[in-house]
């Protein structure tokens, strides 16, 4: 089984139904997503700061929101998860600077990769910095600009 990894940055650009939206479905095809119960909160402010300015469209994008999330797998966050990310922060927070949430998403990913041995898990994500954590991972996936 082949799965896409979708970030925070992804979901609230398909949420909102931006330009990074067709360019993440492209990518996707056919295969399975996922993403980090995280992915909700971080989601959630995202949507909050695009829609401040028009509040009235903030129902409409959490609407979007809610079902792209019932629609794809949600990797939980569960101590072996975090304790990855912790070392993915120790790992790639000087080089690269990596963040917490950041490495919380690639640490997910690397769930979900190991949940299906032998099966391809990519991502996509519009954040520079978890995409040099990705490859450094020895993930395959895509930036979005």
């Amino acid at each position: 089984m082949a799965f896409v990894y979708f970030d925070s940055s992804v979901l609230v650009a398909m949420a909102l139904g931006v330009a990074r939206c067709s360019q993440a479905m492209a990518i996707v095809g056919r295969r399975d997503s996922c993403t980090s119960t995280l992915s909700a909160l971080e989601c959630q402010a995202g949507l909050s700061f695009q829609c401040a300015a028009a509040p009235g469209g903030l129902p409409a994008a959490e609407q979007a929101l809610d079902a792209l999330l019932n629609r794809i797998y949600i990797i939980q966050l569960t101590f072996p998860v975090l304790l990855q990310a912790r070392t993915l922060v120790r790992r790639h927070r000087v080089g690269i600077g990596l963040r917490t949430l950041d490495a919380i998403h690639v640490a997910s990913c690397a769930e979900i990769r190991a949940q299906v041995a032998g099966g391809a898990v990519e991502y996509i994500t519009g954040d520079r910095r978890q995409h040099l954590a990705f490859t450094s991972e020895g993930f395959s996936g895509s930036l979005l600009a």
